[in-house]
């Protein structure tokens, strides 16, 4: 079973404190490794976060992709029917308001 890393580091931690040496090198030693370890658990961490933050943007540009490759079809879609100018601009204004009341949320 392995200890956790917060586990090691207050181990270190009370080694460097009871640890008896006549230099106080090995203290040293134990309490820098201690100190070293805390670092990298929060560059860790810091870089956890990031990467989440970013997994979370991507998925979030992955849907407004297929919004606007549905709009997309739309407008082809309204451009191949043959319709007066009167009714393109009604199919045009009822996309763009989907659009907008589908990312009003965003």
């Amino acid at each position: 079973m392995r200890s956790s890393t917060e586990t090691i580091i207050g181990a270190l931690r009370i080694l460097a404190n009871d640890i008896e040496s006549e230099d106080g090198v090995a203290n040293a030693a134990i309490a820098e490794a201690a100190d070293r370890m805390e670092e990298l658990c929060s560059e860790r961490d810091m870089y956890q976060r990031q990467a989440d933050y970013l997994v979370e943007r991507l998925g979030e540009t992955q849907v407004r992709m297929i919004d606007a490759e549905r709009i997309c079809n739309k407008i082809y879609m309204a451009r191949n029917i043959t319709l007066s100018e009167k009714s393109m601009l009604s199919a045009f204004a009822e996309i763009d308001k989907n659009y907008r009341t589908q990312n009003d949320g965003n």
